[in-house]
């Protein structure tokens, strides 16, 4: 029965006809503008009001208040997503934000929940239909749009039963269609009683008039600029990241006209092993003289400018050092809109040129997503690099080609490939400045390149400069002067740490040269080394006080008022934690001592024991942010650079042992105890949040299978441990299943899980770690379950 209409209606039989019509039609991107229409159409059935409970629950009453208008940002870009069809440009989507921020939590006691659900469901599988049709031309995933845009209409009419006849006629216009843009800018929707509320409650939410003004756009079939569409569609992960309200503001600014300025700098990335020339490849590029060992090892990172030939564009070089130890603090600087160039050396004694390209391309991968990579063989006057471009091509698209040369001899024997090299390198610059899809309006372009002057005086600015400075140049108070400081924390403009301001400290950072330099003469000295991490206050004011960097035109000056802000700095980047009894004083974890101690003392037997195995490389630094979270439980001093073992301070008689194996990239975790399921949550949770920053780190998680949860025999596998992988148990419980079969043999699933399961209803969890886990985990397995992950059968493992 539709709860709208109140007439009977069979919501598969009307899918089965529209699929049917679609598939005669045979026009999958028409079927997809099909899907975004009948969206757009079922958008103000959200209106529908709240008929059960408070009055004031007001518009959107079925998501959660605090994430109403992040919901529905999501629902409006997608369908904004789905008007760029016109376009031929290519798309850039935030899939996380399309997807997982759209499903609504309904409140299934109210009499409307049914219509509210299927409309969203609409919406939701309206997108999926759109979004299949942009990204892949691929045959199934073609029969996937248009399976996809006949659900979507079987929802809306289930909604409404009032849209039936409405898509019945636009499945006979799409039929005479022959464009596709023509089709999604017809003004022909049906007048729903809702629409006008609709729009008009969306112009009472703060900063939503861009939305209800595009919408009535739609509505009314005026013809949309493409040209603005790109921009809109197409955000910078800057602006992406924001709140709604400062996305809001953005598009409005950018759609009238406001934001036109774009920074004219690209960032170039050198990485690659110790010694394997970065820093001579860097001299050629600007015609210095280079001679072999005559440039000193890059402790850290060294920053320089480079005018960019033929262009306005001005290049920032970032040269990595490529010392394990640099490895871990890489991970702040990486970003997608850069191009990299991945320095190999054939002599290294540690790998060779294809395992060295592997590694570093994985680390572009989890870092810097799809950004274009220039792979160098550097030295071969001394000896050939040898890779094999095509395979690596295969798992990584984005290089962008591979040049054989000599930085000693870019003017002699080598200057035709250097000159080919470089010729590459200025074009991939070019596009990547072209590309730069984050706009400013005068004034902030003003602000910015103020700042930047006053950066090459100044590595600090007083917060009362700052806000005066807001004020010279028109920055508004409030939520836009947050979000435009935000802005410029991620684009390295200014650093700023919200919870140094909160503790006291009265000035943001303009420089990130004084950051990086300092950290890195810190990490990189003996005194660290020797002490095997333990870093005290003094030994700061030793290695810095009074002591200026000069760099790139910029002087660095470590006076003993700003020491503070360093140490602090270092807490925030998970960089150090302080050591225990102590006073004043912190650990590197990145320097603790190598080997594991002696005596562990960790009783295994009745632990859970859970692997997190990652296909290609473990980063050193997801280790070293686990001890720097956990640190006030770590047992009698026992860290080490590969493993760290814990005592729970919350949670009596309960220890854990976290240990890193990069040689087989496996992070092992181990609890056991009198309540192991609320550790291992907190634990669980812990290395999904450090991850979480590298979505395309690929990792298997497996549980090792307990023998007393055996069913039958023993394992017929004497020599290997008995491993599932953890998905495919979840997937078991969430099914309902009992057991669960596999090649080890057949055990009992509720006697395996039962240590992750809260058997009690006691206080002992910590009520934050409770709602943390919640966030991280169920979040985690819901974008990989679908449907299966929302089950409440697996709240019980996750909090």
């Amino acid at each position: 029965m539709n709860k709208t209409a109140n007439t009977p209606f069979d919501r598969d039989e009307f899918r089965q006809e529209v699929e049917a019509r679609l598939d005669e039609i045979g026009k999958p991107r028409l079927s997809a503008a099909f899907a975004a229409r009948v969206a757009l159409a079922s958008l103000p059935l959200l209106a529908i009001p709240k008929k059960t409970g408070p009055a004031e629950a007001g518009f959107l009453w079925f998501w959660p208040e605090e994430k109403r208008e992040k919901h529905l940002l999501a629902v409006c870009r997608a369908l904004q997503v789905g008007w760029s069809l016109t376009t031929d440009f290519s798309l850039i989507l935030d899939t996380d934000t399309v997807t997982a921020n759209i499903g609504p939590t309904v409140d299934v006691s109210d009499v409307n929940a049914a219509a509210v659900s299927v409309s969203v469901s609409a919406i939701s599988v309206s997108i999926a239909s759109t979004n299949v049709a942009i990204v892949s031309a691929i045959a199934d995933q073609v029969n996937k749009s248009v399976t996809n845009a006949a659900a979507a209409a079987a929802y809306a009419a289930s909604a409404d039963n009032n849209l039936i006849p409405w898509i019945r006629q636009e499945l006979q216009r799409l039929g005479q269609t022959l464009e596709f843009g023509a089709y999604l800018d017809d003004p022909s929707f049906p007048q729903l009683p809702l629409q006008r509320a609709f729009l008009s409650q969306l112009r009472q939410l703060s900063n939503f008039d861009y939305w209800a003004d595009w919408l009535q756009d739609r509505y009314d079939g005026r013809p949309i600029d493409p040209a603005i569409l790109e921009k809109t569609v197409s955000l910078p992960e800057e602006i992406r990241a924001q709140d709604p309200r400062a996305i809001n503001r953005y598009l409005a600014e950018l759609t009238g006209g406001k934001r036109q300025e774009k920074i004219k700098r690209v960032r170039a990335i050198f990485i690659g092993n110790g010694e394997a020339g970065k820093t001579s490849l860097i001299s050629a590029l600007n015609g210095e003289a280079v001679t072999e060992g005559g440039a000193d090892m890059t402790r850290g990172i060294e920053i320089s400018e480079w005018p960019l030939p033929d262009s306005d564009l001005t290049a920032h070089f970032w040269d990595f050092g490529g010392q394990v130890i640099a490895h871990a603090t890489h991970q702040f600087f990486l970003r997608a809109r850069c191009v990299y160039v991945l320095v190999l050396n054939a002599r290294s004694a540690d790998s060779n040129p294809n395992q060295q390209a592997e590694y570093w391309l994985e680390f572009v991968r989890a870092f810097g997503a799809d950004a274009p990579v220039l792979l160098v063989g550097n030295k071969c006057d001394l000896a050939p690099v040898n890779v094999d471009l095509n395979r690596l091509r295969e798992s990584y698209p984005n290089i962008q080609g591979f040049h054989g040369l000599s930085s000693t001899q870019y003017r002699g024997r080598f200057a035709r490939e250097f000159g080919i090299f470089r010729d590459a390198f200025v074009a991939q610059l070019a596009r990547a400045g072209e590309s730069a899809r984050l706009y400013f309006s005068r004034n902030e372009f003003a602000f910015i390149a103020a700042l930047r002057a006053e950066s090459r005086r100044n590595s600090f600015l007083e917060k009362a400069a700052f806000e005066a400075r807001c004020d010279e140049y028109g920055i508004a108070e409030g939520e836009r002067r947050r979000g435009f400081l935000d802005l410029l924390d991620q684009l390295g403009e200014v650093i700023h740490f919200p919870e140094l301001y909160r503790a006291g400290f009265r000035e943001y950072l303009l420089n990130p040269r004084w950051l990086t330099q300092g950290v890195y003469r810190l990490l990189y000295s003996d005194l660290l080394k020797d002490r095997h991490g333990l870093l005290r206050r003094g030994d700061v004011h030793e290695l810095l006080e009074g002591r200026a960097i000069e760099e790139d035109g910029h002087r660095l000056a470590y006076p003993e008022d700003r020491l503070d802000f360093l140490i602090r700095a270092m807490e925030q980047f998970k960089l150090c934690y302080p050591a225990p009894n102590a006073k004043d004083a912190w650990i590197v974890p990145d320097l603790l001592p190598s080997d594991q101690p002696a005596s562990i003392g960790f009783e295994r037997r009745g632990a859970l024991r859970f692997d997190f195995r990652f296909q290609t490389f473990l980063p050193r630094h997801v280790l070293n942010q686990f001890i720097v979270a956990h640190y006030r439980d770590i047992e009698e001093n026992r860290a080490w650079q590969h493993g760290v073992s814990l005592e729970s301070r919350k949670w009596r008689n309960t220890r854990a042992l976290a240990r890193a194996d990069y040689q087989s990239r496996v992070l092992k975790l181990e609890v056991v105890g009198d309540q192991v399921d609320s550790y291992f949550a907190v634990l669980y949770d812990s290395i999904l949040d450090i991850l979480e920053r590298m979505p395309r780190l690929k990792h298997d998680q497996q549980l090792h299978l307990d023998e007393a949860a055996r069913i039958g025999e023993k394992r017929i596998f004497s020599d290997e441990e008995p491993t599932a992988d953890f998905g495919s148990l979840l997937v078991h419980k969430a099914e309902g299943r009992r057991e669960f079969l596999c090649e080890f043999g057949k055990y009992d699933l509720q006697r395996l899980l039962h240590l992750m399961q809260s058997e009690t209803t006691g206080d002992h969890r910590a009520p934050n770690a409770e709602k943390k886990t919640e966030r991280k985990a169920m979040k985690f397995w819901r974008e990989r379950l679908g449907d299966l992950g929302s089950l409440a059968s697996l709240l019980s493992l996750f909090g």
